[in-house]
């Protein structure tokens, strides 16, 4: 079934703007038609289109079920802002991967410095509904480096990926195993300072490798998401 993401109301789903032109124009869905509706809460609503209207559809919610996407653990990923095709790729996989927010900052060496909100919502939506999760990720505003290392205080584990770490320090599962809350730390394309490492792994960050070979900043973010899923069993 196709799913999509609208509004409950009483014993029905209505299906506005972006989403009702999908449904209508792009799929060219009829009334009948059986479809997964999600308002951003922990179900997914089975339900039948009943009718459909010249701006919105309305279906009838026949089954409420638990959504089996959403991630057990509370993992957000740090992000030092990049051009817009490295984080159009780091947003959609990261939601595909069970992170439960994403707080882009600036950094010494970041071109970026602002993000197209309603673009990233769009693509929020699009990533959620090819995962299957039934509440959209939140994407913060852009916040700066000073404030991105206030922000990671309050996790159980904070893991940062340095291309510099001459210990060669592993992503381990005891890292993560039985943590709640998770901070993964990537940088902007350039990576970040000497200072910035410094201040980073005195905020209490676990420096670690991710191999003799310099990643991109979007294979990183994947490569950390996908660690620290399988580890804490997201």
């Amino acid at each position: 079934m196709k799913r999509f993401f609208g509004k409950i109301e009483n014993e029905h789903m209505l299906i506005e703007e972006d989403e009702f032109f999908h449904l209508n124009k792009v799929l060219r869905m009829k009334v009948g038609d059986k479809i997964i509706v999600c308002c951003n809460d922990e179900y997914d609503y089975i339900c039948t289109l009943e009718q459909m209207f010249k701006n919105y559809a309305e279906a009838k919610i026949e089954e409420k079920l638990p959504c089996k996407a959403l991630p057990k653990r509370n993992i957000v990923l740090f992000q030092a802002l990049p051009k817009k095709e490295y984080f159009d790729n780091i947003l959609s996989k990261s939601i595909e991967l069970g992170v439960s927010k994403i707080i882009p900052f600036t950094s010494q060496f970041t071109v970026a410095r602002e993000l197209k909100k309603e673009r990233v919502q769009t693509q929020v939506i699009t990533a959620c509904k090819q995962c299957e999760r039934s509440k959209t990720v939140e994407v913060s505003d852009v916040v700066t480096f000073s404030e991105m290392l206030k922000k990671i205080q309050k996790f159980d584990a904070i893991i940062f990926a340095n291309e510099d770490d001459n210990e060669t320090t592993k992503f381990a599962e005891a890292m993560v195993k039985n943590k709640q809350n998770i901070a993964i730390i990537v940088g902007a394309e350039a990576g970040f300072s000497l200072a910035e490492r410094d201040q980073i792994i005195a905020a209490g960050a676990t420096s670690i490798t991710l191999g003799s070979r310099i990643l991109r900043n979007d294979t990183a973010a994947i490569a950390m998401l996908t660690l620290a899923s399988i580890f804490s069993d997201n």
